[in-house]
This record gives C-alpha cells, structure tokens and sequence, in this order.
C-alpha cells in the first residue's frame, strides 16, 4: 500500500507532512514553522531517514515552546490516486527536548513593540505575515484593528497596521478612490471568479456586514455550508453561474442579473457593480468548459473590468492532479493575458487545510502540503506573468497562523471553508 503513494514532483524529497509551531508560553501566538527537505541525495529516496530544516522569525516578547506532529509519512500525504486514500488520521506527536525553548526579547523603541503597532504605515498588501493576538493585550483602542475572530483574537501584521472600515465605507471607496484604475470613469467594476468561499464573501459585502453577524454567527451555515441556504440578495447556488450585483453604501447589493435574465430589481444610485462567476476552480465539475467564460462573446456580456479576482486552488487540489493542474494554470494566465492587458488581479489563495483525512463522495483530496503546493505554485506563475499588477490575497497565511487547536476546529468543516470575513 505504501508504493502507491508518490511526492509531487516538484517536491521529490518531501515525503514526510509535518506540522511544527513555535508556541508563545504567556500570550498564545502560534508561529508555523515552515520545514524543507534538506539537500541531500538520499532526500530523493523513500526507505531511509529523511531529514528537514526551518528558520523560525519570532517578533514578539515571549518564551515559545515548539511543539507539533507528523501527519503522515512515506508521501501518504499525497492522495494523487482515490484508491490511495488512508484509512484514518493518525499522527505522531513529535517529542521535544524540556528545555527546547526560545526567549524573544522586543526593545521597546523597537517598531515590533505593541506600544508602536499604531505608527506603523497603513498596509499596502494583502499578504503581509501577522499574528493573532488577543485585544485586551494590545496597548491601543479596540476599534483601531479588525473585527475579532477565532476565540475573540485580532490578526495584526508585523511591519504595517490593517485600516478598518464599514462595509459601507468599503463601497464608497470603491467609487471615491477607484483602486489600481484612478484614470477610469463609469461605476468601478470587479470581474470577480470563486467558489463557495467567494460566495461567502460577497453575502458578507451585499448584505453590508448583517450576514452571520452577532447571535447568528454560530449557525451552521455561517460557521461552515451555507450551499442550501436561501439568500434574497442574490441565488449564488451552484445552479447560478453568472450574476452582475449593483453595489451602494446605503442598501448594499442585489444582483440585476442571473444567468442572463434580469431580474426585476435593483438599486438607486449603485457606487460601483461586480460579475462573479461561481466555478469549481480548474476542474471537470464545473457546468461547461471554464476556458469559456473568458472568452469575448462571454465577457462582453458584462461591463468592462476595473479589477479581476481570482480564486482557485480549493476544488483543484480537491480533484485534479498536480501535473494536470500546472498545464491547466497555464491556460488560465494566457487567458487572462489575452481578456485583461491592463487591469491588476487578485489572486485568492486555496484555504489553509489540517487535522483530518479527507472527506466527500467522490473524496476531497485536500491536505496541508497538497494545499499550499498547489497555492505556491500558482503564485509564482501570476507574480512571473503579471508582475506589479499581482496581489496576492493569503487567506491560508492567515490561518495557518491560529493555535492548532483552533485549526482543529476548522478542520470540523468537511468542505473547508472559512468564516466570511477572510
């Protein structure tokens, strides 16, 4: 059974999936340490020891202790084959020295002290490495971060500090500022392609934040599946491919069109419009080819884009091999050339994914290494074809970054999504 299982090629010496953080004793943050293969020739070969190494960037004062697992071993983490699924999640505990420990100290006219988070520039980025940190530690106003997530924590960065807005505030920017197309007029317009995650997120920014908010956030939909849910905004369910939404600061959003019928509705004085189109990433189970819906009698359907979103990864790490992917990543970015010379892409990272097998008829085959594999090899092609107009959104940085037993917690969706607000 162990031959059956094979390292993606272009990881030949990863055969073994290991999760290792630095955990910080008085303040919980959980740095992920990112192991690799060394280089040795004997990493290239399954029976014999196999060594790895990481570099650990802690900047916060705190003592951390390492701790972490081996998921699994001999490439078993690779499930290219459905027949080659594991049985069940069993992983090592690795045993640590006592005194494995590592003391950080932060001077505190240091720009990484807590008490100087508020001067730091505003980001410019969307994957700037960052901790969750919980607020009644930080030495500043509450509303000066993000809305608390996962156990009431706050993601900071480490070199810039986040801005936060209304989803109000959010649309009006949209049309004030109009980002990466200053130059254009017209309502500013997102072409924006994604799953059931990207679904999630356009419920959040229609519905102008009251989705899932308050009590409701502990339903089952806002937590995990929202695929049966009904939502008067707009269809969004796997049987609406394409739908144009109309945006304002006052009433949110509402699709005007699904599927090329419009619908009897709309909004006054709309700020700005996006047409998502749902897919199931670059795989076979979308409803017809994916090539086509960037094709010129397609696009043209709708307004000229101001911005592309692009989130993949999630159902092709599911479904498609590693080799097949990379060839049809290639077809996606000479698309994408072709339908938008000018405009800058967002790039959507598959989500971060540990802590059980995989699920689902026919099985999903996500894992933590397979996922940031296949993200990793999708950022480099989009930052080698579209340079500074590339921004890369890290929903799996971000993750990856709780205290495991919350990424557990996670782990309890089978169909790996995240709270809206990533």
């Amino acid at each position: 059974m162990v031959e059956l299982f094979q390292t993606i090629p272009s990881e030949p010496g990863l055969w073994d999936s290991i999760t290792l953080d630095a955990v910080g004793q008085s303040s919980g943050i959980s740095i992920p340490v990112q192991l690799q293969p060394v280089a040795h020739a004997n990493m290239a070969r399954r029976n014999t020891v196999h060594v790895y190494e990481g570099e650990l960037q802690a900047y916060d004062a705190d003592v951390f202790a390492i701790s972490g697992v081996v998921e699994y071993r001999d490439a078993a983490w690779n499930y290219e084959q459905p027949a080659s699924l594991p049985d069940e999640y069993r992983p090592e505990r690795i045993s640590v020295l006592r005194d494995a420990q590592i003391r950080v100290s932060v001077p505190r006219a240091s720009s990484f002290h807590p008490e100087n988070h508020m001067r730091l520039p505003v980001c410019q980025r969307t994957d700037e490495p960052g901790r969750w940190v919980q607020p009644a530690t930080l030495p500043f106003a509450a509303e000066a971060h993000g809305q608390p997530l996962y156990g009431g924590k706050v993601w900071l960065p480490y070199r810039c500090r986040l801005r936060s807005y209304t989803y109000s505030a959010f649309l009006q920017c949209l049309d004030d500022y109009r980002p990466f197309s200053p130059e254009t007029t017209g309502k500013y317009t997102v072409h924006w392609f994604g799953d059931t995650n990207s679904r999630r997120a356009l419920k959040k920014i229609t519905s102008l934040g009251q989705w899932c908010s308050g009590i409701m956030a502990s339903r089952p939909q806002c937590l995990c599946d929202d695929s049966g849910e009904a939502f008067p905004r707009f269809t969004g369910q796997n049987t609406v491919r394409d739908t144009l939404l109309e945006l304002n600061d006052e009433d949110g959003g509402w699709s005007v069109r699904e599927n090329g019928m419009v619908k009897n509705r709309g909004i006054q004085n709309s700020l700005a419009q996006v047409y998502y189109h749902r897919w199931e990433g670059l795989t076979q189970y979308n409803s017809g080819r994916w090539q086509d819906v960037f094709k010129p009698s397609a696009l043209g359907l709708y307004p000229q884009a101001n911005l592309v979103v692009i989130s993949i990864g999630n159902m092709d790490v599911s479904f498609t091999q590693f080799l097949e992917y990379t060839r049809q990543l290639n077809e996606l970015v000479v698309l994408l050339q072709s339908a938008y010379d000018e405009q800058h892409i967002v790039l959507r990272m598959p989500q971060y994914f540990c802590c059980r097998a995989p699920s689902g008829n026919p099985p999903r085959r996500m894992q933590k290494d397979r996922n940031r594999l296949y993200g990793d090899y999708a950022r480099r092609l989009f930052e080698l074809h579209f340079g500074s107009r590339l921004h890369v959104w890290d929903v799996s940085g971000i993750a990856e970054t709780l205290p495991l037993e919350q990424r557990r917690d996670v782990a309890g969706c089978a169909v790996n999504t995240v709270p809206s607000e990533i």
